[in-house]
């Protein structure tokens, strides 16, 4: 209902199956440019610079040393550039023609590369994604994104708001979950985002974020084992890939890593009982060679990391470092924090089988 009446953006997306995230990019694109735009007032509000993945130089990924966040964000600047080439150009050719002597605002440097990166930052670091939310943090009926004044001002953590939507008016509202002080910060939820995701997408970090993991490949070793062939028999009976990249939360084990492990570390002898790896220790001698190749696992990857946590506290403690900078190291130590919590939970894991297994002996 907002939108400027000479916006092309309507027309350029008509008949077509640009996403949305896309399609909203081209509307704020236009209305950036459009003096007269009713949204003008909080355009000039927005920033011109972001620290979501696309804005990191690669003088700055050098700090985030072994981090996923390298991978990630080298993906996320293809999609994007693929997204523009592929679908956002075609569409320029709907512009309207300017008149000889007359030039259009709404040119093709208004839809430039450069203008659809920075409306696609306002967009993922500014907007909310309801679906992204827990029930109880938005009502079924809300729409898929939120993106405008005051909404992107709303804090991120734990929530302390509801969100719904009227679509008669054609407006969002916020119900308060718990009772807000004048003055408190009113927070909209991240779902089960971690800080890998936030970092990336928002620019931003959480200092406790229970949702943060690593990922961990387990692979089998085809070439240098002479029963690879037959471990991965075994594997695909228990519904098993190989290889398989697993989400490992902080102090948590994936039942089909533990699975995958106690497979590898079967001896021949130990083979006719493979099916127990499913639910339970195949053999004592079995599960301490897997937890060990687990622990081992964790430091061949903590070895790839040129700091320690140690060495990455004194960083941070220093308060010397450029917010980029910072936000790398806060990052891949929590990183650290959670491939410590995998090797502690094998230790403890160890230790609890081996006192059951002495108390069942008396």
């Amino acid at each position: 209902r907002r939108v400027s009446k000479k916006s092309p953006a309507p027309a350029m997306i008509e008949n077509t199956t640009i996403g949305r995230v896309s399609a909203m990019c081209l509307y704020l694109a236009a209305e950036r440019v459009d003096p007269e735009s009713f949204w003008a007032p909080w355009i000039q509000t927005l920033p011109k610079k972001f620290f979501h993945a696309l804005s990191y130089t690669e003088e700055d990924m050098e700090h985030f040393q072994a981090s996923p966040f390298r991978e990630l964000r080298a993906r996320k600047v293809t999609s994007v550039h693929r997204e523009y080439v592929e679908t956002v150009v075609p569409l320029l050719d709907k512009l309207p023609k300017e008149e000889e002597g007359a030039k259009s605002i709404f040119n093709r440097e208004a839809f430039s590369y450069e203008a659809f990166v920075w409306a696609y930052s306002v967009i993922t670091t500014r907007a909310i994604f309801p679906g992204l939310l827990s029930e109880k943090e938005r009502a079924e009926d809300s729409p898929l994104i939120i993106v405008g004044p005051y909404t992107d001002s709303l804090n991120h953590g734990p929530s302390s708001v509801t969100i719904s939507f009227d679509s008669e008016q054609q407006r969002c509202l916020f119900s308060a979950l718990l009772p807000i002080a004048k003055g408190d910060l009113v927070s909209v939820g991240i779902g089960q985002t971690s800080n890998l995701e936030l970092l990336a997408n928002r620019g931003l970090l959480l200092q406790s974020n229970r949702n943060n993991f690593v990922l961990m490949k387990f692979q089998l070793d085809m070439s240098g084992d002479m029963h690879a062939t037959a471990r991965q028999a075994m594997m695909g009976q228990l519904n098993l890939s190989n290889p398989q990249t697993y989400i490992v939360r902080n102090g948590e084990m994936p039942q089909g890593l533990l699975t995958s492990l106690r497979i590898q570390s079967l001896t021949p002898v130990e083979f006719g009982s493979f099916d127990k790896a499913l639910s339970s220790p195949v053999t004592l001698e079995n599960e301490w060679r897997a937890y060990r190749l687990l622990i081992s696992s964790c430091n061949a990857i903590l070895n790839m990391y040129p700091t320690t946590i140690e060495e990455d506290e004194e960083l941070l403690g220093a308060g010397q470092l450029r917010r980029g900078q910072r936000s790398a190291v806060v990052l891949r130590r929590q990183e650290k924090l959670v491939y410590e919590s995998v090797k502690a939970w094998a230790h403890d894991a160890w230790s609890s089988l081996l006192y059951a297994s002495a108390a069942s002996s008396q």
